[in-house]
């Protein structure tokens, strides 16, 4: 049976909704936590403590005693946990069939507009001559401990070795399913010119991996930045999102995001992880709308209603950020397909999002892992079996 928390009990209820949507994870925190006290490498994941966070975020107005919170109250209805944690178990969310992975074939010509999604939250976007990678996550497992927490339900289509010269590594949060410290670390050595873009705090974890401040830009929500390139120059924009942030048993010590990037002539909207909020019909207004969105559609669970979207408010979120471009504009769904961490069946996000986006005009292109496809010529491997994902649900 479910039962209504109390808002009382909202914060109670939020910190066993964000565990139980990474099962496994409180086991390797309590095991990484041990050895960070012991200062061992293998703790190195959790990332930056509190006392380095609190630098870059004390001074926003958007945290309270140290902590981030919602503009809009997170209600949560929770199962008991026994059943949750059986139904995860049970791998309800695991594919029937191998995922077919396509290697993406990355030119040496960057598009005006373009993408590639490598699973989970990690596309490459190819926006007005640049490429931005957006919460890059490699490893086999979304964990800090490499024998613990979710795996990977297909390989990933690259590695980083794989990868052409990445302009900017753009992160919406810093859970580990988006913040991946074996592939950003890889990712800024390999890559010395690359720049990190993320909210506030994040980038004290960035910088406790090594990662030079200089090449580290932290935003606050509605806040924007411009970086300068020989080819042209970018703007983020940090938008809202309705989430929470940790990696660890502390929560919301971090700000959490979605985004919006602009070129001089194109521009893209990723929801990182998000709720349904009213505040994207602010970020379409504001912003003039987009060209192309990155909005999760999958994670959703009758435990967490509030902070992932279902498929059918994912067109809607689209519809709201992409505002008068909307006829024009093209959604790709992520956030789903690699990791199991919800109970729904693996296809289910697809399943209903395209019904959902065929009666609200909305136009999806729902590459698989590895598919890419030119926004411009609507061309690319993404587009060249449409119901792949059908034979392996």
């Amino acid at each position: 049976m479910t039962s209504t928390i109390s808002r009382t009990g909202a914060n109670l209820a939020q910190r066993a909704a964000s565990t139980l949507s990474t099962v496994g994870l409180t086991t390797a925190n309590a095991v990484t936590g041990g050895l960070a006290r012991r200062g061992l490498p293998a703790a190195r994941a959790l990332g930056a403590d509190a006392e380095e966070i609190s630098r870059y975020t004390a001074a926003s107005p958007r945290q309270r005693g140290g902590v981030f919170s919602n503009l809009e109250q997170a209600e949560l209805s929770v199962d008991a946990d026994f059943r949750v944690i059986l139904d995860m178990a049970r791998r309800p969310g695991r594919p029937r069939r191998p995922i077919p992975v396509l290697s993406p074939d990355f030119a040496d010509e960057v598009r005006a507009l373009g993408a590639t999604w490598l699973g989970h939250a990690s596309v490459l976007v190819e926006l007005d001559g640049l490429r931005v990678l957006t919460d890059p996550v490699f490893s086999r497992r979304c964990s800090p401990a490499s024998a613990i927490g979710p795996a990977r339900m297909h390989p990933a289509p690259a590695h980083v070795a794989d990868l052409p010269p990445i302009d900017v590594v753009l992160i919406s949060h810093d859970h580990y399913d988006h913040l991946d410290m074996p592939t950003v670390v890889d990712l800024a050595a390999r890559q010395p010119d690359v720049r990190f873009v993320a909210p506030i705090g994040v980038g004290a974890h960035l910088m406790s991996w090594g990662i030079a401040a200089d090449r580290i830009d932290q935003i606050d929500w509605w806040d924007e930045h411009t970086l300068s390139f020989g080819r042209g120059d970018l703007t983020f924009t940090c938008t809202p999102a309705r989430h929470f942030s940790g990696r660890s048993l502390t929560r919301n010590l971090t700000q959490w995001a979605s985004w919006v990037v602009a070129g001089p002539t194109h521009s893209f909207f990723f929801s990182g992880d998000t709720g349904f909020s009213e505040q994207f019909e602010e970020v379409g207004m504001r912003l003039g709308g987009v060209d192309l969105t990155l909005v999760a559609v999958g994670a959703y669970d009758p435990v967490w209603p509030d902070v992932h979207v279902n498929p059918e408010e994912a067109v809607r979120v689209h519809r709201m950020v992409t505002g008068d471009r909307v006829r024009d504009a093209v959604m790709i769904p992520i956030h789903w397909g690699t990791f199991n961490l919800a109970r729904h069946p693996w296809g289910e996000p697809i399943a209903r999002l395209l019904p959902a986006a065929a009666a609200n005009a909305t136009t999806v292109v729902v590459p698989p892992p590895g598919g890419a496809i030119d926004l411009l010529t609507r061309s690319g491997t993404a587009l060249d079996d449409p119901a792949w994902w059908e034979a392996s649900a």
